[in-house]
């Protein structure tokens, strides 16, 4: 008996952790279900008008949805990736466009968090690392603010990485200047996450471009059917700057 009573106990408490996951991502399900009926009833006219479903997302907002793969320590819902492809799943049965703009969001929300704590980074990367992302979440968790990751840039010259996109190391920051294509929320999010490369380095980075700085302007049309309302226009960069803390 004394030697069983561990495993049982572990095995007691491994079912109920499931039985919390579980429980936890019905109500946050519930939540988007909840909302689902508006959703509907809004996608044929942005899909019609060709615009950003930003009625949808103050309903994620006003819901906790906007910050629910926030990690908990920042204020954020803390959801999982499965609880997030559960979460996703049902947003887009009500409604594609706002699915896939949803999901931009929230790819940056998760690439932030725990994908980025898998990575190998020097003490002083990990430090910077957690002063941007404290400041991203803290954006996202008080002020309600919206993500995009716009990284296409199809057959760009100089993209021998697949990135044509540069940042010039200036006082403070970077000057970005770059062309992305199938920018999702263009117009809508209050930042551009892009990928961009430094001038003799081989890494790509990731920089926030403040969707209303100097040097940002968003051109072409956007008219695939179905999906219009993700407004994946054009996204051009010309001497952006952008502070070394985003």
């Amino acid at each position: 008996m004394l030697l069983s009573m561990p495993l049982t106990t572990a095995g007691m408490t491994g079912t109920m952790s499931g039985v919390n996951d579980m429980n936890r991502r019905r109500e946050l399900v519930d939540r988007v279900r909840n909302l689902g009926p508006e959703i509907e009833r809004r996608a044929v006219i942005h899909d019609r008008e060709a615009s950003f479903p930003h009625e949808n997302f103050a309903d994620f907002r006003a819901n906790g949805l906007l910050s629910v793969c926030v990690p908990e320590r920042f204020g954020g819902g803390g959801a999982s990736y499965a609880d997030y492809v559960r979460v996703s799943e049902e947003v887009g049965r009500h409604c594609g466009a706002t699915a896939l703009t949803f999901n931009m969001h929230n790819a940056t929300m998760l690439w932030c968090g725990e994908v980025a704590d898998l990575l190998d980074m020097s003490p002083a990367d990990r430090e910077l690392h957690e002063e941007i992302r404290t400041a991203m979440y803290r954006g996202v968790v008080d002020d309600g603010l919206i993500h995009s990751q716009p990284f296409s840039e199809g057959i760009a010259p100089g993209a021998t990485t697949g990135v044509a996109t540069r940042a010039v190391p200036v006082e403070g920051g970077w000057l970005v200047t770059g062309r992305k294509i199938f920018a999702s929320l263009s117009g809508a999010a209050d930042f551009y996450n892009v990928t961009c490369q430094s001038p003799g380095e081989d890494d790509i980075r990731l920089l926030g471009v403040p969707a209303k700085a100097d040097g940002v302007s968003i051109v072409d049309d956007w008219d695939p059917l179905g999906m219009r309302g993700t407004v994946s226009r054009t996204l051009l960069m010309n001497d952006v700057f952008v502070p070394h803390t985003n």
